[in-house]
């Protein structure tokens, strides 16, 4: 009796402690955003978001929406056939968009582990497996084009001086060969994953997530990279485009601030959704290029509501089938 109350306990505590940390991203999102807009009016913004200058770059960067959502099935549904070769599209799409709707309340959209609960005869544990790996992929693309977005900020701030250049490129180049050597070589992957888990004390449970990268080979690992290549690309266009839209700037400078606030935003998952830091992050680098903070706040917000709440939106549709398969486990 003493154990089940004790568990209870430990269970609401648990529970007590995320909604508090929840509502702490979800202040310092609200303080974020405040601080931002405090210099501009929020119907000013309003303004600037209902009516852009170039509503052509506007409607062509909702219109990628569709590549870049078609992208990320694809990416999942290849991976999780190599873990479950009759998977249904169906499946892996609702696991997708769940796992989206899950992923926007948490920082650094952590919480899109959740995708791998709506799949129904997938072993879950091996599709975390290829979820580590899609995340991955993910990962070294938005590091590598952010750091050449570093390259070419640096750069410019520094009127393109050799002595920046000539060292920032070659650490640039330097470093995007190692990673890609990493991405296309899986069983080095497989090896230091396996190394890491020799740590863990309960290594035999987690058996099916560590056999699961044994199912992935160079061939996927050179589709995997060239998919989240793409994929990267869609993503960051959209930015550029919704920059676009609101201000006439030059392409490469809309192309180095929108990588390098990706990056950002994505290396200081502190807020809810990240909103407010990846809106900092703009304001900053697209402001260092004398562009006006509402074009920064502007485009940074349009990319929010296309890529990351009208998907969720989509995604809590799927919510009830995931409660769904759990009810019988209860």
């Amino acid at each position: 009796m003493r154990i089940m109350v004790s568990k209870l306990t430990g269970a609401k505590l648990l529970t007590t402690r995320k909604l508090a940390m929840l509502a702490a991203k979800i202040i310092l999102a609200v303080l974020l955003m405040a601080l931002l807009l405090k210099p501009i009016r929020f119907s000013e913004v309003l303004q600037t978001m209902r009516n852009p200058r170039n509503p052509l770059f506007f409607v062509s960067g909702w219109i990628l929406l569709l590549p870049n959502l078609y992208l990320q099935w694809l990416r999942w549904h290849l991976l999780l056939r190599r873990i479950q070769r009759d998977i249904s599209w169906r499946e892996s799409l609702s696991s997708l968009l769940g796992g989206l709707s899950i992923g926007t309340v948490t920082p650094g959209r952590f919480g899109e582990i959740g995708r791998v609960f709506f799949l129904a005869r997938c072993d879950r544990l091996r599709a975390m497996g290829m979820l580590t790996l899609d995340k991955f992929y993910s990962f070294v693309l938005l590091l590598l084009g952010g750091g050449w977005g570093l390259v070419a900020f640096f750069s410019y701030l520094f009127k393109y001086q050799l002595f920046v250049l000539i060292p920032l490129g070659f650490i640039g180049i330097l470093v995007s060969i190692i990673f890609i050597l990493i991405c296309l070589h899986p069983e080095w992957i497989r090896s230091f994953v396996y190394q890491v888990s020799v740590l863990f004390p309960h290594r035999e449970k987690i058996k099916p997530f560590l056999q699961s990268m044994d199912f992935f080979k160079q061939t996927h690992a050179v589709t995997l990279l060239l998919l989240s290549l793409l994929l990267y690309g869609i993503y960051i266009i959209q930015f550029c485009l919704f920059a676009l839209a609101f201000q006439r700037i030059p392409f490469t400078t809309a192309l180095t601030a929108t990588t390098c606030t990706m990056l950002a935003k994505t290396m200081l998952p502190v807020s809810f959704a990240d909103l407010g830091v990846r809106e900092g992050a703009s304001v900053f680098f697209f402001m260092k290029f004398n562009v006006e903070r509402l074009t920064a706040i502007g485009g940074s917000l349009v990319l929010f509501l296309c890529n990351v709440l009208f998907p969720s939106l989509i995604g809590l549709f799927f919510l009830p089938k995931l409660a769904l398969k759990r009810q019988p486990r209860e």
